[in-house]
């Protein structure tokens, strides 16, 4: 019975977690793009999509933790559709638009739109931290991190499709750093927790 409480109280995190990133924090945010709100408008039900997929990814990853095993199922499954999502957001925004921004700490104004952009270029990366993680040493991550980063900047750029930003470089970093962290933490709190067990 503790079992299935436990299930459901975590399945109910997962649904308020995911309302507030996607409804709240993200959605809005993409919102504002107009060639990205065009493409999204075409599907009645992207927002309710992207909340069943957040929900679901948050709620597995507890069970998957739970089991102290990760299933190359739920992995495979996660990443290919975080992959795609991440596509589209980088790649999708804005069509025939590109600038140049080199200030690395513009994103600190008392705006509220754009300290949501901020935070949220932070969380898109957590998930491809924890991903170039994989039998990396720290040097290696931080090159693959860096490259991949540039690389989305620049394309950004050159295709019209963005902004060239130091200070999204840095915010995508931190991100990658934030997931690696988790990465290498894992493994402490799954034995911990197994000691708090027994």
């Amino acid at each position: 019975m503790n079992k299935i409480f436990r299930y459901c109280l975590v399945g109910v995190i997962s649904v308020l977690a995911a309302y507030v990133l996607i409804d709240q924090l993200a959605y809005p945010v993409l919102m504002k793009y107009h060639h990205l709100a065009t493409a999204m408008s075409r599907f009645s039900y992207t927002k309710l999509f992207l909340e069943i997929y957040a929900a679901m990814s948050l709620f597995f990853l507890y069970v998957q933790l739970l089991r102290k095993k990760f299933s190359p199922i739920y992995l495979y499954l996660f990443y290919s559709v975080y992959l795609f999502l991440l596509f589209i957001v980088l790649f999708g925004k804005a069509r025939n638009y590109h600038s140049l921004s080199l200030v690395p700490w513009d994103f600190l104004v008392w705006n509220r739109t754009t300290l949501t952009e901020a935070f949220l270029n932070v969380i898109y990366f957590i998930p491809l931290g924890v991903l170039f993680s994989f039998a990396t040493k720290w040097w290696e991550f931080l090159v693959i991190s860096f490259l991949v980063i540039l690389g989305i900047e620049t394309i950004q750029y050159v295709f019209s499709i963005g902004t060239f930003a130091v200070s999204d470089i840095l915010l995508n970093l931190l991100g990658c750093c934030l997931g690696r962290l988790f990465f290498l933490f894992l493994p402490y709190w799954l034995e911990k927790k197994q000691k708090f067990v027994h």
